[in-house]
């Protein structure tokens, strides 16, 4: 009996050392298997690794990467500003206000200007905007002048990190794309990167845009001729002037006549020549004399 259960502990023990064995062994190559499933992995693997490394790139890379125009101690400032003015020559204001842009290191971007009237679109460095407004306004008169500023701070931090972001996004599929060894793999992770590069792309165009309207400011300039003014009134109307009056007078007064006159003329042609003959005709009639009876 002794000897049955000495055994039935050794066996026991045995099974255990076996089970716990097998168990480890199993760990350790489900362990083993993860790393190596996940690396030729598609677009659900990179998706799930830019998810959790995203907010450390955002803080390593937006500080490097970002670099703030200087306006307004830091902020990001978009300023436009509007001018009506009127001069004597459109012609000559309309060179003189180009000629104020360029010389600030701006440019016309748009202009459309005629013989009384002119507008021109310019682009100017936004730290020159108040001295340009201040030389277009001495070509001629000016009649109004506005100025507006936009803060765009929060919208350039935010597409500077998102643009950051992105562009680790597309550096972790271009090295999963060099360790990639099947075709299904390339094929996934081939389009995987074509969509995070045009969304790169889309990014940096906000951004530059960005960077442009804060680093050159936007005049709208309207020309307009200045009025002629009125003839000075005659002080008295002399003889000469009142025969020539009189005589455009009498002129106007025959053509009025020749006017009616030919306006009745089909009438009577049509009316009066048949009416006369009639009348003619009753005429001679009454003056015949009787015949006696």
């Amino acid at each position: 009996m002794s000897r049955t259960r000495r055994t039935l502990a050794v066996v026991a023990v045995a099974g255990a050392l076996l089970a716990g064995c097998s168990s480890g062994a199993n760990s350790a190559g489900m362990s083993a298997a993860v790393p190596g499933a996940a690396a030729p992995g598609g677009s659900g693997n990179s998706n799930s690794a830019d998810s959790a490394k995203a907010p450390q790139a955002t803080g390593s890379q937006t500080g490097g990467q970002s670099k703030p125009i200087p306006a307004d101690n830091g902020r990001q400032i978009v300023r436009t500003a509007t001018i009506n003015l009127t001069a004597k020559t459109v012609s000559d204001a309309v060179t003189g206000i180009r000629k104020a842009a360029t010389d600030a290191g701006g440019y016309s971007s748009d202009e459309n200007s005629g013989a009384d009237h002119g507008t021109l679109t310019l682009k100017v460095p936004a730290d020159k905007l108040e001295s340009v407004l201040d030389k277009i306004g001495s070509y001629g008169t000016v009649t109004s002048r506005a100025e507006h500023a936009e803060d765009v701070t929060d919208e350039m931090v935010d597409v500077t990190s998102r643009l950051a972001t992105q562009r680790a996004s597309v550096d972790r599929v271009r090295a999963l794309m060099d360790k990639a060894t099947s075709l299904s793999d390339i094929t996934q992770l081939e389009s995987e990167l074509t969509k995070r590069e045009a969304d790169l792309e889309s990014l940096e165009q906000r951004h530059d845009a960005l960077a442009a309207q804060v680093a050159m400011s936007t005049i709208t300039v309207d020309v307009s001729k200045t009025d002629a003014p009125a003839p000075p009134p005659e002080d008295q109307a002399s003889f000469l002037s009142a025969l020539g009056a009189g005589w455009h007078a009498l002129l106007a007064t025959l053509n009025g006549i020749g006017v009616g006159l030919g306006a009745l003329l089909p009438f009577l042609l049509v009316i009066g020549i048949p009416a006369a003959a009639v009348y003619v005709y009753f005429r001679r009639r009454k003056a015949r004399p009787q015949a006696a009876p």
